[in-house]
């Protein structure tokens, strides 16, 4: 009996488990092929809303990872989705590489709810007023995800989106709807 048998999936984390920015841990590859040997389902997970799925899927497959794009699941994906069911005009707090995600997505004024991700370079008073005004009118916020920080290649911790999401919740007394994992 192998030692997979029973075992009829795996969801593998991919930032910070399979690579660091543009590093692949230690047999990261090695342990991807012996699932793929022994039949296993694979799926790759992540809550990095830094960049657009087609990008992630580009630098994966640059890294020497054999995978195909529907394998992929990101939080990214999980708030498109949200976005599109629900028929939101969404004023996004992402940055510009993962706005490409949404560049089907209708996103002019008046906008009818708030999502953010992570965006360091979006997260300044006048973006994070601009989404604090739309909850006081009752607009909803979608978190991507609540994380409080994320680790460089360097390894030194920066913020995550979670304060921000916690800062606007706060500030308009509203509740997050979170879709990451």
């Amino acid at each position: 009996m192998s030692k997979w048998s029973g075992i009829k999936g795996v969801l593998l984390d991919l930032s910070g488990t399979l690579h660091i920015d543009d590093k692949v841990t230690p047999k990261a590859t090695t342990a991807l092929n012996k699932l793929r040997q022994a039949g296993v389902k694979v799926r790759f997970v992540t809550n990095s809303t830094k960049t657009s799925d087609e990008r992630l899927y580009q630098k994966l497959v640059k890294l020497g990872f054999d995978l195909k794009k529907d394998e992929i699941w990101t939080s990214l994906s999980a708030a498109k989705r949200l976005v599109q069911r629900r028929n939101y005009r969404p004023l996004l707090l992402l940055e510009d590489t993962a706005l490409e995600q949404f560049e089907d997505i209708d996103t002019s004024p008046p906008h009818n709810a708030v999502v953010v991700g992570l965006a360091p370079s979006k997260f300044n008073y006048y973006t994070l007023n601009q989404a604090f005004r739309l909850l006081l009118e009752g607009k909803p916020l979608v978190g991507i995800h609540k994380a409080r920080y994320f680790a460089s290649a360097e390894n030194e911790l920066s913020m995550g989106p979670g304060g921000f999401v916690t800062a606007l919740e706060y500030a308009a007394g509203v509740k997050s709807e979170l879709v990451g994992k």
